[in-house]
């Protein structure tokens, strides 16, 4: 996200979607909320009271996917699954000074590290049944075939980084063709022979466990309304109509 605001303090780390990765995040959800909640309301402007209120609703809805466990259902999705990180990220990461080519060359490098993770989620989505429907589990490995059966003299990410230099651009291949395919293919590997038979065959939220549930929290997130599912669902016929 850093690096998306141009801020490059990070470009030289991925994010840890691990167990560790997800509890200090939940901790700093925590955290700000307490501030705001604490944070004395009187004489502030309407602009502020909106701030604070935004940060609230931003903090709970994080908790409460936290408890939901929904870092299960994202982590399968051809869209914004852990497979496009990089692809989008390298559109956006200058590496054309050998500073930040260092930066871009460590970040890939923990890309198995990163993805390691990422198929620890796919089996935890297993037990818990928390899995993507069949679907999107079908394009997404499509996905991966054929980002992995691209030569490496072609691949996405060497062809997209912003380098200084064809020799930049042959390291970052070398990379890509060391750790980044390897650490997909690894990825591919468990979704396809471990994953894809548990994947839900009704392609809505309300497959999943807790469904309706989890429903509610997604309107909640795109709406910041207490709307039921039904209601949604009805007033989606009724616009169709």
């Amino acid at each position: 996200m850093a690096t998306l605001y141009g801020d490059d303090r990070y470009d030289d780390r991925l994010e840890d979607p691990g167990p560790d990765g997800r509890a200090k995040l939940r901790q700093l959800h925590e955290l700000t909320l307490a501030e705001v909640e604490a944070f004395p309301r009187d004489g502030l402007s309407v602009e502020d009271r909106i701030t604070l209120d935004s940060l609230s609703i931003v903090c709970r809805l994080q908790i409460e996917q936290d408890d939901q466990g929904f870092h299960e259902l994202r982590v399968v999705d051809q869209i914004e699954g852990p497979q496009t990180l990089l692809p989008q990220l390298v559109q956006y990461q200058k590496a054309d000074t050998p500073e930040r080519l260092e930066r871009l060359v460590a970040r890939l490098r923990d890309y198995g590290r990163f993805m390691a993770a990422n198929v620890e989620i796919l089996r935890d989505g297993i037990r818990s049944g928390r899995t993507a429907p069949r679907i999107v589990a079908e394009r997404t490995i499509e996905q991966l075939e054929r980002l992995l059966a691209t030569p490496i003299e072609e691949a996405v990410i060497a062809s997209l980084v912003q380098v200084a230099d064809e020799a930049a651009r042959e390291r970052v291949r070398d990379v890509v063709r060391d750790v980044v395919y390897p650490a997909d293919a690894r990825f591919l590997e468990v979704l396809r022979t471990e994953y894809l038979p548990h994947t839900r065959s009704e392609p809505g939220l309300w497959s999943a466990p807790d469904g309706a549930a989890l429903y509610r929290t997604q309107i909640r997130a795109w709406t910041t309304l207490d709307l039921e599912p039904r209601d949604v669902h009805e007033l989606g016929l009724a616009e169709l109509e």
